[in-house]
Order: structure tokens, then C-alpha cells, then sequence
């Protein structure tokens, strides 16, 4: 790939063109109008707005610097210049990060579901069942007898794709339960086709959880976690800018396509320092369904979180850096799931990067220019 660094225009276009026929086989139809739909809902808007110039830039930046779309518009990284956005973590360079800290073999303790609960059952503190064909008929009635609410996940899909909440509103049949159970194990199967992730055909139901009132206060529907980020450096464990996931409007799930609020959280404290920020560049010191503060909120019970997410981190001997989300229900702390690639967000909130930060704490840095030169 013959890559150079440029601010010319027409360089990028003629550069990202050709990046585009030599990687036809990954820049499908599918991927460029996926791109193309992330363009349309977040580029700011100009009379020379074009969206094939946009698609191109986007996907030059993506090779220089290792940015999606998504962080090139909420970072504003079309306003700065090249040593601006050197400072910050990428999407691509996170990985080379995460690689160099994680064992890739262990990486299905955090990316499969099943094995998540399964290592961590002590923490999760809920009710949860693997859906993999007919042979699970028999547990998943006798969970859904237990429980007329509960949360369907793919196994390992990320992103919140395909979670969804069930509610039965009464007493299911014999052929409701079959009707539904077979509709589960068909969603299992569409799921990797509908979003192009995962490996697996199968589900995890989920007992929902039961939040503190004070955290559910904010977003009944949702599951306002927090996510704290453990960097695990020798024998000692860093919380490493822990942040506050708000859910909004309603939604069930706590996701940026529902404009979820992300507010950092001061890690000695445990209350919560900026304002809540969303992928599209809204700003809110107040949540604005619940017009609770945001800004200034002391999350309870926070010694406790710290401790928790320790022992978490602990327990992964050949994985380094982890990104919890942790739910407070009415007896403590609940672990609701731990990502393998967790995101570099408190960036947002900052509108700074933390790259030579990271790298000072982890004792460790990048050395080629280009991401995918490492």
C-alpha cells in the first residue's frame, strides 16, 4: 500500500481510491454503505457537503491514523492536524494496544458470553442459560418459568448488537414457550448474517438485573452500568478513567445509536466530573429525560466498585487491560459483562488524547507510523 501523509484534497481522494481497488474484497457494497450511512447521520453539514468525497476521506484516515468514521466525526479529527490527532487512541491503534496486553488465547473469557458467566458466575449474581439448539428446550423452560423478564444475547457479538429485552405479559402455554424458543433459535441463526459479527449460532438469556433506585432513577428502562477500565501492570491494578453509561429516551439498551449519555467519573471519589456527552456531540450537566444531575453525581457505594473490579482483573492471569461493566443492583455490585477491546471514550469528554499517557503507564509504545506497520 503506498501510503503517504498528506492535507491535499485531492491526494487523499486519489490515495483512498486506490486503497478501495487493492482491498475490494473487504470494501464490499456493504461496508462502503455502511460507511456511507455513519456519514450521513454525523458529518456536519455544508452547501459543498458531498458524500463520496466524505466516504474517501474517511477511509484514508482510517489507514493513517486507524480512526472509524464514528470517532473521526465525534473526535473532530477533521479539524485538527496530523500531530493533533497522533495524541489520541485510535480504534486501530487500541488494538495493537490490547494485543500486546491481552493473551489472544484467553480472549474468549471476555468475547464468549457463556464463558464469561461461567468464570465469573460468582460475580454476575443472576440466572443465566445458553440457547444452542433443541436439546436447551428443557432449560429454558424452567428458566422462563422463573422469569417472565429476561435479556437475549448473542455469544459473541459486542457492540450491543442483537440484545433485546423479552417481556411475557402472562402465563406462557406449552406451545407459546415451543413458539418462542423456536424464534430463538432462529434469531441465533439470522444474527451473524443481520449484523456481519460473531462465529457462533447461539444465544445467552439473562435474568434481568434489578438496579439501585438511585442508578435507575436516571433511565428506568436502561441499565445505567459503570464501565471501569483495569490496566493491570505487574501485580498492581489501575482503574484507568472509569465513566458513567446513561441510558435515554426510554431505551433499553445503554447504546450511541440511542444517544446514550458517557460522563467521566473522578476514580478517587467516585463522582462523576464532566457533563454526559454522546457520540453525536451533545453536551447535558442535566439528563435530559430526567432532568437528574449528571454532573456532580456521587455513584454510591463506590470502595466497593474499586474493590470489585480489582478482584475481577486479578483473576486474569494472562489478560491485562479490561474494560468492566458493572452494574449496582440493591445488595452491591454485579458484574454485567467484561470487554476484551474496551474504547479509549474519557477521550470525548476530555477532547484530549491520552496516548503518551497510556503508553508511560503501560511501559510500552507504538514505534511505526502507520497502525498496521506494528
Amino acid at each position: 500500500m503506498n501510503l503517504v501523509v498528506t492535507d491535499n484534497p485531492s491526494m487523499i481522494q486519489d490515495i483512498a481510491k486506490q486503497i478501495v481497488l487493492e482491498k475490494k474484497d473487504y470494501y464490499t457494497d456493504d461496508v462502503l454503505n455502511s460507511i456511507r450511512k455513519v456519514i450521513i447521520d454525523r458529518a456536519p453539514k455544508s452547501k459543498d457537503f458531498d458524500l463520496e468525497k466524505e466516504l474517501y476521506k474517511t477511509i484514508y484516515y482510517y489507514w493513517v491514523y486507524g480512526c472509524t468514521a464514528i470517532e473521526y466525526y465525534y473526535l473532530y479529527f477533521y479539524s485538527m492536524s496530523y500531530d493533533e490527532i497522533k495524541e489520541y487512541v485510535t480504534m486501530r491503534e487500541k488494538v495493537v494496544y490490547r494485543n500486546h496486553l491481552n493473551d489472544m488465547r484467553d480472549a474468549h473469557l471476555l468475547n464468549n458470553k457463556w464463558d464469561t458467566y461461567n468464570y465469573f458466575r460468582e460475580y454476575f449474581k443472576r440466572d443465566v442459560i445458553l440457547l444452542r439448539n433443541e436439546n436447551d428446550y428443557y432449560v429454558f423452560s424452567s428458566f422462563i418459568d422463573k422469569h417472565n423478564e429476561f435479556v437475549v444475547k448473542p455469544v459473541d457479538m459486542g457492540g450491543g448488537h442483537g440484545v433485546h429485552k423479552v417481556v411475557l405479559e402472562k402465563q406462557t402455554t406449552d406451545d407459546e414457550k415451543k413458539r418462542l424458543f423456536n424464534e430463538l433459535l432462529q434469531e441465533s441463526k439470522d444474527n451473524r448474517k443481520k449484523f456481519l459479527r460473531g462465529s457462533e449460532d447461539a444465544l445467552i438469556l439473562e435474568e434481568v438485573i434489578q438496579q439501585d433506585h438511585r442508578m435507575a432513577a436516571f433511565n428506568a428502562n436502561s441499565v445505567n452500568a459503570v464501565r471501569a477500565t483495569t490496566v493491570k501492570v505487574g501485580n498492581d491494578v489501575h482503574i484507568y478513567h472509569p465513566f458513567f453509561k446513561i441510558g435515554r429516551g426510554g431505551h433499553f439498551l445503554t447504546s450511541a445509536i440511542f444517544g446514550t449519555l458517557d460522563a467521566e467519573i473522578d476514580v478517587d471519589t467516585g463522582i462523576v466530573v464532566t457533563p454526559g456527552y454522546t457520540e453525536t456531540n451533545e453536551i447535558f450537566n442535566k439528563h435530559p429525560d430526567t432532568n437528574l444531575d449528571i454532573l456532580g453525581f456521587q455513584i454510591p457505594r463506590w470502595d466497593e466498585l474499586v474493590n470489585t473490579v480489582k478482584e475481577l482483573a486479578l483473576k486474569l492471569e494472562n489478560i491485562n487491560y479490561v474494560g468492566w461493566d458493572m452494574v449496582l443492583s440493591p445488595n452491591g455490585w454485579v458484574l454485567m459483562e467484561g470487554n476484551f477491546s474496551g474504547d479509549f471514550m474519557w477521550q470525548l469528554f476530555e477532547k484530549r488524547g491520552c496516548k503518551k499517557e497510556f503508553e508511560e503507564l503501560i511501559g510500552w509504545k507504538l514505534t511505526k507510523q502507520f497502525w498496521w506497520e506494528e
